[in-house]
């Protein structure tokens, strides 16, 4: 029985991963993954270099302000770019592609795992040209090298999780125009944060907004990495919102994508 199932197991990896691969090639096209990293870079040098003197207002934690917008830029172009799960999925529902799937002697969650695989290496790939473009302006990062590989988790990560929401939104509507404009509903999640100051300056109901949006402990834990080092309370909050975000979304994920393909 035990080598049954370590048969079937090495099965669903094997398929995951031929399915990935698959969908890393239809993605890795200059027209498709070239925009979205030259947007993120764009947006990054522009507000770095615009409001380098807000550091004077005092409560940051650093003086560099390219160093305190490295985290808001990652999570910003990845959750900018986390429709695009849920576009490649219909994409393949409308061609007839997915129905092949179905049909074939595969294990169908790894049609779902390896759509997800891709998400995660987009949110790597984005965290490696930000942190060069840091890098390449001077930003030092106290967490060394570790902590550079470490932001680079947190991103492919986080681009796991906001990818379920594009599928959910995909798999529920089964409208491609909904889909391409989910990123909309996005807007509040990665501009009411603490993306341009520390919540020390925030006030009001925006204050209390950034209290309860998760995103905010995701960039402060990738922020406190760039800024402070091992600054653990922070991190471990952040790595520990990260996880129970993956964990619900990718369960309800699940349950949706059976629900489709039974």
């Amino acid at each position: 029985m035990d080598g049954v199932k370590q048969k079937i197991g090495m099965s669903v990896f094997r398929e995951t991963y031929y399915i990935y691969r698959r969908n890393l090639r239809v993605w890795f096209v200059p027209a498709t993954f070239l925009p979205p990293l030259f947007m993120s870079g764009l947006l990054y040098v522009l507000f770095a270099s615009t409001f380098t003197e807000v550091t004077n207002l005092g409560g940051f934690s650093t003086e560099d302000y390219s160093a305190f917008l490295v985290s808001w830029i990652i999570v910003q172009a990845v959750v900018f770019s986390g429709g695009d799960a849920g576009f490649a999925l219909l994409t393949d529902m409308m061609s007839g592609y997915f129905d092949k799937l179905l049909l074939a002697p595969i294990n169908r969650f790894s049609i779902l795992f390896g759509s997800l695989l891709v998400a995660a290496t987009r949110g790597m790939l984005q965290a490696v040209v930000i942190i060069a473009i840091a890098l390449a302006l001077g930003v030092s990062f106290q967490g060394g090298i570790l902590g550079i590989l470490t932001l680079i988790l947190f991103a492919a990560v986080f681009g796991l999780a906001w990818s379920c929401l594009s599928i959910i939104i995909a798999l529920k509507t089964k409208s491609v125009q909904a889909t391409q404009s989910s990123f909309l509903l996005f807007f509040p999640f990665i501009f009411i944060t603490t993306a341009f100051v520390p919540e020390e300056l925030l006030s009001g109901w925006f204050k209390v907004a950034v209290k309860v949006n998760p995103v905010t402990y995701v960039t402060e834990a990738m922020r406190a990495i760039v800024i402070e080092g091992w600054e653990w309370s922070t991190i471990i909050t952040g790595l520990w919102v990260t996880v129970v975000m993956v964990g619900f979304l990718m369960i309800v994920t699940t349950w949706l994508f059976r629900r489709a393909t039974a």
